[in-house]
């Protein structure tokens, strides 16, 4: 088992003991590949994907796993992926995105993590100066297993605060409300720029079965406020 297909393993199983699953099938539609998503929701979790894809002979592999918050919360989105080519993992990305709110715990974490993993850090592309200024961007060399544990450790301490009774009473108005559903809105949207995505993914499945996950699985917008 690839270090990928493992911590994928590891990822659902942790969200799976903490939330509702819907598992997406997509491996019919690919030949010798493997793809899986589940969709991950709760009082608290708006909308969760974790995607595992294996490409064939091993050319490309990717994990992916975002959530955003229900719109009550002022916490920010998650955003975690791994890849890897040729079976070489290549880049580790994570990032607590403000959307507009963000939460000083989480970003003191985020801000210290950084600072450990600092030596691995790869500059990053115009579209991708959305995410925040602790945004971990990393070439992980001979040293995944490292980065790893620190990642999982990211998401853990997430998940904590999006447990339904958890660090506040405080909920959003209806005004801060909307603003939460423009900030998620404008992260898809921010998203969509990378166009190797796009790029990879069509190679498999086509341009417009793959932009139609893009837009409507991988990073999915919420209607205007009405």
């Amino acid at each position: 088992m690839s270090l990928l297909k493992s911590l994928y393993n590891k990822l659902k199983d942790n969200s799976d003991k903490n939330f509702q699953r819907i598992d997406l099938n997509h491996n019919s539609t690919l030949n010798d590949c493997d793809w899986l998503n589940h969709i991950y929701i709760s009082p608290s979790i708006r909308y969760g994907h974790l995607e595992y894809f294996k490409g064939s002979n091993d050319k490309i592999e990717v994990l992916h796993n975002v959530i955003y918050p229900n719109y009550f919360k002022a916490i920010p989105i998650f955003g975690f992926d791994v890849i890897s080519l040729g079976g070489k993992i290549t880049g580790v990305f994570l990032d607590y995105t403000p959307s507009p709110f963000d939460f000083i715990d989480l970003r003191k974490l985020q801000e210290t993590i950084k600072q450990e993993l600092k030596v691995y850090s790869r500059s990053l592309p115009d579209w991708a100066k959305f995410f925040s200024p602790d945004f971990l961007a990393l070439n992980p060399q001979e040293n995944f297993y490292e980065i790893k544990e620190k990642c999982v450790v990211l998401l853990f301490e997430y998940l904590r605060f999006c447990e339904y009774n958890d660090f506040s009473s405080y909920y959003l108005n209806k005004e801060d409300t909307i603003r939460h559903i423009t900030g998620q809105n404008e992260y898809s949207l921010n998203q969509r720029k990378n166009s190797k995505t796009q790029k990879a993914l069509s190679k498999y499945i086509g341009e417009e079965k793959a932009n139609e996950f893009i837009e409507r699985v991988l990073v999915p917008t919420y209607r205007d406020w009405e």
